[in-house]
């Protein structure tokens, strides 16, 4: 059901709790299932800018690549 993926991102590089720097024109690639394993935590925080409604959303343990 789940196999490789890469899709663009952006958002906010979190450590320790506190905001490091923004994250823009970047790229998160894995296995479908490993990266959902990661997923921490689910905002309450739709964009209300967008018809996908997607919430802020945080894992632990991805790598990113690009600029």
């Amino acid at each position: 059901m789940f196999g490789v993926f890469s899709l663009g991102v952006v958002g906010q590089l979190i450590e320790n709790g506190e905001i490091i720097s923004a994250v823009n024109e970047m790229n998160i690639s894995g296995n479908g299932k490993d990266f959902w394993n990661k997923l921490v935590e689910v905002g309450n925080d739709p964009y209300p800018y967008s018809s996908r409604r997607i919430p802020t959303i945080m894992f632990e343990d991805i790598n990113f690549s690009g600029i």
